[in-house]
């Protein structure tokens, strides 16, 4: 959605939500417990909220469970034990607003859509920007909403197309016309099947995967290619921006329609950041993106020409975010990687909490450094973003107070200096560290980021280098955040609008 947040207060990009499905041609199985495992493999995609909606072939229809809270929690062995049918889809979700409301049980996904005419379930990642408008004309239509997001939305859209036809490849080729944004996107109908599509520019991620046994067939969709490996599947592909897949336990796995697209914006974020290491998307292997982007960092170190510092310097990566890229950074430079940070991983995620005062104490809970490899050291400290810049001037008062001899920042990621609109929880770009500094600062924009988190020094990656290290060129990746240059043209327009405004202040 276009409106921003204005009660949480983030320090990291944050993604949205995940998906997962699964169909089995064998009907006396439960697929539950395989919802379950994906669903954990993709945790980290959305903490808020997760559910499940679940078909069995000769059943009465959908049933969806859904509910706030991690995965663990709501899909507990005793509600698990409840939850029949051979054929489910899952959700994952962060919720890109603070408000009470929207974190009520009517936001959870799937959404589940029944009335006297149709019944059908779909979850998707991603966000619609231009859903006001349609929703406008769902309105004219007489359609009434009972929530505030473009999830239903979706939903009354898809519901109105169903209406002309019983073919639904037709009516998501119909409903794509109209979704303008990111997603990814799976749908559960009433006859047992799951439809999935990406959007034409691929923002966001999703794949297809089987497992085929002596006893039975199945097949998953995800938002990553790690939940695959977590219930034991194999990674068959990626599905392919603009296209439509049909996931059936009589029909197996066939595309249905590709909707062409003469370029693609796959979130550069999800290499940098969102991804799970140990996942591949669109063919390339996270963890190898990642390290590229360390040894990139090296090569361009002014810092490593110097034998005194190189004889005194170590690599420490801001846990778990920077770790990847400093095995790469290591590697190259010669200098020794240590884990210098340690992360009580049982404290929650600080850039939801109100207040710096909260979020500073909250980053000394969640943040140990470790004296004895830090004193006296020149600290090469390696994350993948600074947001607002918040927790990474925290992070390096705590090493300094160990006795760092210096903390030196390196960047996996070019500046962030603009807003996103496609599905990421960024702040403003007047928040946003460096997009408010190089509107004040100009060229020295990056002197002014140095002073203002406290490092000896700073160097962000370069955009051809990030480019290199994924191994994917502009027309492939959306870098609206890097570059304030945003793929859809409706966006486009909305960000030099407001862009103009701040300018007019």
């Amino acid at each position: 959605m276009f409106k921003k947040n204005k009660i949480k207060t983030i320090d990291k990009p944050v993604e949205q939500c995940a998906v997962f499905g699964v169909t089995c041609d064998d009907i006396g199985y439960s697929v539950s417990k395989l919802l379950y495992d994906g669903l954990i493999a993709l945790q980290h995609r959305g903490q808020e909220s997760t559910g499940v909606s679940l078909y069995h072939t000769g059943g009465n229809g959908i049933f969806t469970y859904k509910k706030k809270g991690l995965v663990s929690k709501v899909l507990n062995k005793k509600k698990l034990s409840q939850l029949w049918g051979n054929v489910g889809i899952g959700h994952n979700r962060y919720a890109t607003t603070g408000s009470t409301e929207f974190s009520s049980h009517h936001y959870i996904q799937p959404f589940h859509f029944k009335n006297n005419d149709m019944e059908f379930s779909f979850a998707f990642n991603g966000t619609i920007p231009v859903y006001d408008n349609i929703k406008q004309k769902m309105d004219d239509m007489g359609r009434i909403f009972i929530t505030n997001t473009d999830t239903e939305v979706m939903a009354q859209l898809i519901a109105s197309i169903a209406q002309g036809t019983e073919d639904w490849v037709e009516v998501l080729k119909v409903a794509s016309h109209f979704l303008e944004g990111s997603y990814s996107l799976i749908l559960l109908t009433n006859e047992g099947d799951i439809y999935a599509m990406r959007d034409p520019l691929g923002f966001k991620p999703l794949c297809i995967g089987e497992l085929k046994t002596e006893k039975r067939n199945l097949y998953f969709i995800a938002s990553e290619s790690c939940a695959m490996d977590a219930v034991g599947g194999t990674l068959i592909r990626d599905v392919k921006p603009g296209e439509i897949v049909h996931l059936s336990h009589q029909k197996d796995i066939h595309t249905e329609m590709i909707i062409k697209s003469k370029t693609t914006a796959r979130c550069q974020f999800e290499y940098v950041y969102f991804a799970r290491p140990d996942s591949i998307i669109d063919g390339i292997s996270v963890a190898n993106a990642r390290l590229n982007m360390g040894i990139h960092l090296a090569r361009n170190d002014p810092l490593l020409k110097d034998p005194e510092f190189k004889k005194n310097a170590i690599v420490v990566p801001v846990p778990d975010s920077g770790r990847s890229a400093s095995v790469g950074y290591a590697k190259e430079s010669g200098l020794p990687y240590v884990e210098g940070l340690m992360k009580n991983r049982y404290v929650w995620r600080t850039f939801i909490m109100p207040g710096q005062l909260k979020r500073d104490a909250a980053v000394k809970e969640k943040l140990n450094p470790i004296r004895s490899v830090i004193e006296g050291r020149d600290v090469v400290l390696i994350d993948d973003s600074i947001v607002r810049g918040t927790t990474t001037r925290q992070i390096i008062s705590l090493i300094r107070a160990v006795g760092a001899k210096s903390v030196n920042v390196r960047i996996s990621c070019p500046p962030v200096l603009s807003a996103c609109y496609m599905g990421i929880d960024f702040p403003t770009s007047d928040e946003l560290i460096a997009g408010k500094s190089i509107r004040l600062f100009g060229e020295n924009y990056v002197e002014e980021i140095r002073k203002q988190i406290g490092a000896d020094s700073l160097l962000y990656q370069r955009l051809e280098d990030l480019l290199s290290s994924i191994g994917m060129t502009e027309n492939q990746l959306c870098l609206a955040c890097l570059t304030g240059r945003y793929p859809l043209e409706r966006i486009q327009h909305l960000a030099d609008s407001e862009n103009a405004i701040k300018m007019n202040r």
